[in-house]
């Protein structure tokens, strides 16, 4: 099929990502974006990791400084988990360079075995660079070493429109579509309540949750995933920072908090802190989760500055459509499916997804099935990765003290896929097309969360197998030491030279804002 035109239901980050790279990479292509101004947007996440920050600078091509500027970013080295597997206790998920990705952590799996009383924070201080940042709460930007952005995903969304706009890149329609009329597989016009019509050679669904396009007129079936992530709502807020709080409270990692039914999120952007509760609406009721959330809030931030915060409540499902790419009509983040946020990678995987569509079109801009199968195989992949990756997080857990936590450790189903991954060893298990995340990520988590597989049975060293005490275990555990010390050395000392978070932004990004 040849795509001459092309028409986005719905702006919000998504949208207006994908309106944005069709004009970098297909501007022969004409674009029409539908927005209503009746709809609130909710943006696709406000934590990203690596991938979406390579997308922003090599694919979209923007300058950091402008779009971080006016997105209120701030830059992220990690992802933290408190409580997760036990009480007081903090799990990473540290990004990394190449040369820590070629240092594994089997070794240290070895000295665990053989010292069992070994922290994991021993581990993630022996191989990340921005684990010792994070705990500092400093940062910079290192050649070679990725790092990601927490921002507000609305203001980017925005951002690229206003881009657009400014160039009259695409025809901009602000209504409300009342009506699909579908052909086939596909669709064949749209009707809004303006009384327009329009019929294009092919639609990109960016209506959210609602899922207009793919969902309800495609009729597309939905592949739910709350049999095994068990959250499905959400109660957020916005925190302002105050004159004394904003330079300590502006850390450099998304920090996630187990709680009752679920987990908090707190992540910092330069004008404010975004906030939230992800909980199951089976294990808590909407009132009692803004209730705990509001406790959590007070002994973290203190109660007089949340006392008048205005709160708001979200609904969403888990899971994907079998299909997200349907006759004619594209479905992105999050009208092709949502997996919670817990690995920050919303934005990513609508990243992920609008790159792969336009890799599918021809130097003419057309499509066969074989290329939509293909999309559709890839984006079913790394959803499913993405899944399993997140049920990681949970299902080692220690915790009972909860029904949530209780039916989690004693009840909960893992996957059969995600059996296999382990098994086989995190990445190198994958199925299909994509590995979405590297087998550094699998090792941070395999490790921090003592998932059992190959970090914790039938270890060798050298030859030896180690199986608990060992007659050369102080030899071993000398050697692997003396491996390990230098660079931990090196990475306190370099962190010792940094500044603040709070004060490389604003040296580097915001210059002489407050």
């Amino acid at each position: 099929m040849k795509v001459k035109s092309i028409c986005i239901v719905g702006g919000g980050s998504s949208g207006w990502m994908m309106a944005y790279a069709l004009y970098k990479k297909t501007p022969e292509i004409q674009v029409t974006l539908i927005e209503s101004p009746d709809i609130k947007v909710i943006g696709v996440g406000e934590s990203t990791i690596p991938y979406t920050t390579r997308f922003i600078e090599e694919y979209l091509g923007f300058d950091e400084k402008e779009w971080m500027k006016y997105c209120n970013a701030t830059y992220k080295a990690s992802i933290k988990f408190n409580n997760f597997k036990k009480s007081k206790e903090s799990i990473y998920h540290p990004f990394w360079s190449q040369e820590e990705a070629s240092v594994e952590g089997y070794t240290w799996a070895v000295k665990k075995r053989l010292s069992p009383d070994t922290t994991i924070s021993d581990y993630y201080s022996k191989h990340y660079l921005t684990y010792h940042m994070s705990e500092a709460t400093k940062f910079e930007k290192v050649e070679g070493l990725s790092h990601a952005h927490h921002m507000d995903a609305e203001k980017f969304g925005t951002f690229c429109k206003e881009k657009l706009l400014e160039i009259d890149a695409l025809r901009y329609i602000q209504d409300t579509v009342v009506s699909v009329d579908t052909e086939g597989e596909g669709i064949k016009s749209i009707k809004t309540s303006g009384g327009l019509e329009i019929s294009e050679d092919l639609f990109v669904d960016c209506t959210g949750f609602s899922a207009i396009l793919i969902g309800k007129s495609c009729k597309e079936p939905f592949l739910s995933t709350e049999d095994t992530l068990l959250n499905n709502r959400a109660v957020a807020c916005r925190v302002p920072y105050t004159t004394e709080s904003k330079a300590r409270e502006l850390e450099p990692f998304t920090d996630c908090t187990a709680l009752s039914s679920g987990w908090a999120w707190n992540t910092p952007l330069w004008d404010r802190v975004g906030t939230g509760y992800v909980y199951s609406s089976k294990f808590l009721s909407a009132e009692k989760a803004e209730e705990e959330f509001r406790d959590y809030l007070s002994s973290r931030f203190s109660e007089d500055r949340i006392q008048q915060l205005e709160v708001g409540h979200i609904k969403f499902r888990g899971g994907s459509y079998e299909s997200t790419w349907v006759g004619n009509c594209v479905s992105l983040v999050l009208a092709s499916g949502f997996v919670e946020p817990l690995e920050s990678t919303g934005l990513a995987l609508a990243a992920f997804q609008i790159k792969s569509f336009i890799s599918s079109l021809t130097a003419d801009h057309t499509f066969n099935s074989l290329a939509r199968q293909v999309h559709n195989t890839k984006v079913r992949d790394a959803m499913s990765e993405v899944h399993e990756f997140v049920f990681l997080h949970y299902i080692s857990t220690d915790r009972e003290d909860t029904e949530y936590w209780k039916f989690i450790s004693n009840e909960q189903k893992v996957p059969e896929p995600l059996l296999s991954r382990i098994t086989t060893g995190g990445s190198e298990g994958s199925k299909g097309s994509v590995s979405w995340f590297q087998e550094k990520s699998w090792e941070c988590i395999l490790l921090g969360f003592e998932v059992p597989g190959q970090y914790t049975s039938n270890l060798t060293y050298n030859g030896i197998l180690i199986d608990g005490a060992h007659r050369d275990s102080e030899a071993i555990l000398n050697d692997i030491e003396e491996y390990l010390a230098p660079t931990e050395a090196a990475y306190i000392e370099k962190v010792s030279t940094l500044t603040s978070s709070y004060q490389y932004l604003k040296d580097n990004i915001y210059d002489s804002d407050n």
